[in-house]
């Protein structure tokens, strides 16, 4: 028979998936009060407020709606992504936002939001963190252009849901591409990402791994690694082909690194040449995106 304070009658019990303590089926509004297992049993829920019947349903709610954003193109402020990664080529960010503003002073504010729609950054969620897997420094040059580069900008013409849709908060489009909520600790959910390739937690002078604590929690955080816009430049006039293979600009850059180490304190362009030049030869033929010699 029921044991609890409203005294039901029934005798048919299931167990609270807060405390395991046995729960009566013909009073749930015990559950919604917290009332107390029957005496001897000191367990206590308190805090669970809701019946099974509603937990499963709110459960089931949530889980439709967080897949309801996979895939999707969805727009984020640039203040709440995380980097997954601890350095970028500060010249290429540069670049990156001399073309920007080119785009925006000669084809106007809706050929930006259009490409930025084109170009969403991709994503892994774990609950409310939005962690950046690639686009950083895009993602980077837009945060440097925040303020009066934004005021005119109208995100909800791909984003209706979005608030705050024009102010001068630097903000892109992201894609997200899984969602990690049920890994429980953070080592599980790094362990994941490390098992995806989906981080890169070295320094900018290609030192790591790092602790996965270690790489910055904001874009604004990541250091200049000068080989690493090398390597863009040199992708860029041909030395070597866009690969979907994660990070492979970070290995070109590593291999440039390792082999122009004498000459890193030359003039940037220079550098560039010599590049070039070692991304055509065998040394660099297991490299991906490798052209030929």
């Amino acid at each position: 028979m029921c044991k609890f304070s409203s005294g039901c009658g029934t005798s048919d019990s299931k167990s609270c998936r807060k405390c395991g303590a046995k729960l009566c089926k013909g009073c749930s509004r015990s559950l919604i009060t917290g009332a107390a297992p029957p005496s001897g049993n000191s367990a206590q829920c308190p805090q669970y407020k809701i019946t099974f019947k509603r937990y499963k349903f709110f459960k089931v709610i949530v889980m439709i709606m967080m897949g309801s954003r996979l895939n999707r193109v969805l727009c984020y402020e640039i203040d709440r992504l995380r980097p997954t990664q601890c350095a970028a080529g500060m010249k290429h960010v540069q670049r990156k936002v001399n073309e920007l503003k080119t785009l925006k002073e000669e084809k106007g504010a809706d050929k930006v939001i259009e490409f930025l729609y084109g170009h969403p950054a991709p994503v892994i969620l774990k609950q409310n963190d939005i962690y950046l897997i690639d686009n950083h420094h895009l993602c980077r040059a837009l945060y440097e252009l925040k303020g009066e580069f934004f005021e005119d900008l109208d995100f909800s013409k791909y984003d209706k849901d979005f608030d705050g849709k024009v102010s001068g908060d630097p903000k892109c489009f992201v894609k997200v591409v899984s969602d990690l909520t049920d890994k429980q600790t953070m080592q599980e959910f790094w362990e994941k990402m490390e098992e995806e390739r989906w981080v890169h937690p070295y320094d900018h002078n290609g030192n790591g791994p790092l602790p996965h604590h270690e790489i910055p929690s904001h874009i604004k955080d990541l250091k200049d690694d000068i080989w690493r816009s090398v390597a863009a430049l040199v992708k860029i006039q041909g030395g070597f082909k866009k690969s979907m293979v994660p990070y492979a600009e970070f290995r070109w850059a590593n291999f440039f690194r390792g082999e122009l180490q004498s000459d890193c304190d030359l003039p940037f362009e220079e550098l560039v040449d010599k590049s070039m030049k070692l991304s055509k030869s065998s040394k660099a033929k297991e490299l991906p995106g490798f052209t030929g010699l």
